[in-house]
């Protein structure tokens, strides 16, 4: 099977939850047998022509916050329209205007939605309606939706009567973790550091955590991992008004991120809207304890083997991390409970069998079996 992947910035990963996601199953796709492509930004500074046998195309873009990703993801689809693809795999609701044209050349085409978009502040007025109208697009033109959360398929049965297909992003077990050293690079100690990661945009409720954190009586830095390459008013404004013992040490990847998550004592999503969070089952997986914001998508994902605060309750969230901070043990009964539920409902293997399953199946590779 020969597959297209748009509207990503592309591989490896060097941003946000779709570029990881669209990393592990394009690589894991293409280790059985398919044949994988997937388009890149044409400004990254290494441009090898494959990635872990993954075919790589890289096209221009306009490097600016509202044209970036649509600039990128047009060239993408004109390029692709051209090219033998059996199925296409576009990333991003907000790309989903150009469904049409992929369609009227053949293409079959399966959309993935991360949470729902037309929610995110960012945006603004007019950003919300593209997104709802891109929302239409995708429900009109394409073969399939996938959504990552039960909770998002539920919105688009209730808004719109039409069934999903849920497919949920994956993690890893991770035991003890890699040695690349860090620890030592950022002043760490095993077990002694509370940990967010994620892009810095408002929903992710970076600003409360530093409140919160503010708050709570411990010694234990936080490490607050991420960048936002588009807003650098709101990255420094987060440093500005971080307290004492938050440190920024900017986007990571790759194994030092895997040691990050291993060694930290808890793991804290305090975002505002989710579909299901890759960072926080990375988190789950390496075996520490999660506290998130009690928005159903998180409930959702830690089901009872995480601790969460009222939705948007800055005391609730201080007082549940200092409970933890204060209670060792009850910390690590919560722990003990994380990869247990990754094994059980979000291993690589079994969602890398769901999308090949539907991508076969768009493709017409495949007779559907009864679910």
């Amino acid at each position: 099977m020969r597959i297209g992947i748009l509207g990503i910035r592309g591989i490896p990963a060097a941003y946000g939850g779709f570029e990881t996601n669209a990393e592990i199953t394009a690589t894991e796709l293409a280790k059985r047998g398919h044949e994988v492509v997937v388009y890149c930004r044409g400004y990254r500074k290494r441009r090898p022509k494959k990635w872990k046998e993954v075919k790589l195309t890289y096209l221009p873009s306009i490097e600016s916050r509202n044209l970036s990703t649509i600039s990128h993801s047009t060239l993408s689809a004109l390029h692709a329209i051209f090219r033998r693809f059996d199925v296409i795999h576009l990333y991003n609701v907000g790309n989903s205007h150009l469904i049409p044209l992929l369609r009227l050349f053949g293409k079959k085409v399966v959309v993935s939605v991360d949470g729902v978009e037309w929610r995110r502040k960012k945006f603004g007025v007019f950003g919300s309606m593209w997104m709802h109208i891109s929302e239409k697009f995708a429900l009109w033109f394409a073969n399939s939706i996938i959504v990552d959360s039960l909770k998002v398929g539920e919105y688009y049965r209730n808004q719109y009567d039409v069934d999903t297909v849920y497919v949920p992003y994956g993690s890893n077990i991770l035991n003890g973790g890699p040695d690349t050293g860090i620890l030592g690079k950022l002043g760490l100690t095993s077990k002694r550091y509370l940990l967010f990661v994620g892009r810095f945009i408002p929903e992710k409720g970076v600003d409360k955590l530093l409140k919160a954190y503010g708050r709570v009586q411990t010694d234990m830095p936080l490490v607050v991992v991420g960048d936002n390459p588009y807003d650098r008013e709101y990255n420094e404004m987060l440093k500005r008004v971080a307290p004492p013992g938050a440190i920024f040490p900017g986007a990571i990847y790759g194994e030092g991120m895997a040691e990050l998550y291993a060694n930290s004592y808890l793991f804290i999503s305090p975002s505002e809207l989710e579909g299901t969070s890759p960072a926080l089952l990375e988190a789950m997986g390496a075996g520490t304890c999660v506290v998130v914001n009690g928005i159903p998508e998180q409930l959702e994902t830690i089901g009872d083997a995480g601790v969460h605060y009222k939705v948007n309750d800055l005391n609730d969230l201080t007082r549940k991390l200092q409970e933890l901070v204060d209670n060792p043990d009850l910390r690590d009964r919560y722990a003990k409970r994380t990869q247990k539920r990754v094994m059980k409902y979000y291993r690589w293997d079994d969602v890398i069998d769901r999308y090949e399953g539907l991508l076969k199946e768009t493709a017409g590779l495949e007779i559907p079996t009864e679910k």
